[in-house]
C-alpha cells in the first residue's frame, strides 16, 4: 500500500513538473522578441530597394514590438545580402528584404545555394521594371530605339543594378527577344539614374519608383513596361508585348529569414508583415513611388517563388546568362 502511494506521488510530481516545463517554454516562446532585429537590404542607399524597405519596417515596429534597424548590403545584384543572411544564426533577429534578385542571383551562379535555402515569409507587392531613356532622347518608342540599336551594333547602352539582378535580366533578355547588340552597364543602383542622366549610358531598365519623379521633372521618358498589363499610372506607354517583344519580368519585394527559423516566429513574422502593409504610412509611400502591395503569405509565396524560379530560368537561358 506504501509503495502504491509513493508511486502516485512520484506520477503526480513528474505531471505537475512536466507541465511546469511546458508553460515555461511557451512564455520563452511568448517573449519572442527581445531585441532588435536586423533588417538587411540588398541594394544601396537611395535606392527603391531602400526607400520601400525603410518604410515597410517603420510600420511594422509598433506590431513587432521592437525596432529593426536597417543595414544596406549591396554587391552582385543582390548576392552580397544573401551570402550574409545565408551565414546568420536563425533565430528570427536577422531579416532580409528579398526581391527577385532571390531568383536571378541564385540562378545566374552568384552565390553557391538556391532561393530556398532561406525561410520565405511573404511577399508584400511588386513593382514593374521599365525601359528609359533621357527626355532629349530621339527615339519616342520603344520600336524607335531597336531600330537605332540594330542599325549600330554595340553602340547603345542600357544601365542596370549590377551583373545578374532583376533589371540586368530584363534588359538582356528585352535585348534577345528584339534582336539587339547593345551594351550592358551594371552602374549599381545608386549610379543608373545619374548615369542615364550624364550621358554614360542612353537607356535603363530601372523600377518605376526611381524613374517615376524624373519623368514627372521632364528629365527622362519610359519607352516600355515588361508587364502583362499597362501601369495604371501611365497608361499611354505600352507594354513590351504590345510592342511585339515577349518580355514579362516582374520585380517582387519581400521577407526572407535564415533557414531553419523556428515556425512560431515565422507566424508571428508573418503577422507582423500583414498588418504593416495596411498602415497608411506604408500606403503613402507605396503609392509615390508606384509599388504595388500585393500581400502573400507563406503558403501561397511558396507555390509564386517555385513558379517564378521556373520562369527565371529560362529567360536566363533565353539570354545566356546561364
Amino acid at each position: 500500500m506504501r509503495k502504491r502511494a509513493l508511486f502516485v506521488l512520484f506520477v503526480a510530481t513528474l505531471v505537475v513538473s512536466i507541465g511546469a516545463t511546458a508553460m515555461a517554454e511557451g512564455q520563452a516562446e511568448s517573449t519572442y522578441p527581445e531585441k532588435s532585429a536586423e533588417f538587411m537590404i540588398p541594394f544601396g542607399a537611395g535606392g527603391s530597394a531602400d526607400t520601400l524597405g525603410r518604410a515597410i519596417v517603420s510600420a511594422a515596429e509598433p506590431f513587432f514590438g521592437e525596432s529593426f534597424v536597417p543595414v544596406n548590403r549591396p554587391g552582385g545584384g543582390g548576392a552580397v545580402m544573401y551570402q550574409a543572411m545565408y551565414n546568420e544564426p536563425s533565430d528570427g533577429y536577422t531579416i532580409g528584404w528579398s526581391s527577385t534578385s532571390i531568383l536571378t542571383a541564385t540562378n545566374i551562379g552568384n552565390v553557391p545555394f538556391a532561393y530556398d535555402a532561406f525561410d520565405h515569409v511573404a511577399r508584400v507587392g511588386y513593382t514593374s521594371l521599365p525601359i528609359a531613356v533621357r527626355a532629349d532622347a530621339p527615339w519616342d518608342t520603344v520600336e524607335e530605339f531597336v531600330a537605332a540599336a540594330k542599325a549600330d551594333p554595340g553602340g547603345l547602352a542600357i544601365g542596370n543594378a549590377g551583373t545578374g539582378s532583376a533589371t540586368h535580366l530584363t534588359a538582356v533578355v528585352f535585348a534577345t527577344k528584339s534582336g539587339i547588340d547593345v551594351i550592358h552597364v551594371p552602374n549599381g543602383a545608386e549610379r543608373r539614374i545619374p548615369a542615364l542622366l550624364g550621358g554614360e549610358t542612353q537607356a535603363v531598365c530601372v523600377p518605376l519608383p526611381e524613374i517615376g519623379p524624373f519623368v514627372e521633372s521632364g528629365d527622362a521618358k519610359i519607352l516600355a513596361f515588361p508587364t502583362v498589363n499597362r501601369e495604371p499610372a501611365y497608361p499611354d506607354v505600352p507594354t513590351m508585348r504590345e510592342a511585339g517583344y515577349d518580355v514579362v519580368i516582374e520585380l517582387f519585394r519581400s521577407i526572407s529569414v535564415p533557414k531553419g527559423t523556428d515556425p512560431e516566429i515565422l507566424d508571428y513574422l508573418e503577422e507582423v508583415f500583414r498588418q504593416a502593409v495596411q498602415e497608411e504610412e506604408f500606403l503613402d509611400v507605396s503609392a509615390r513611388y508606384g509599388f504595388v502591395i500585393d500581400y502573400m503569405g507563406r503558403e501561397d509565396f511558396a507555390d509564386y517563388l517555385a513558379a517564378q524560379d521556373v520562369l527565371i530560368a529560362e529567360a536566363m537561358d533565353a539570354g545566356g546568362l546561364r
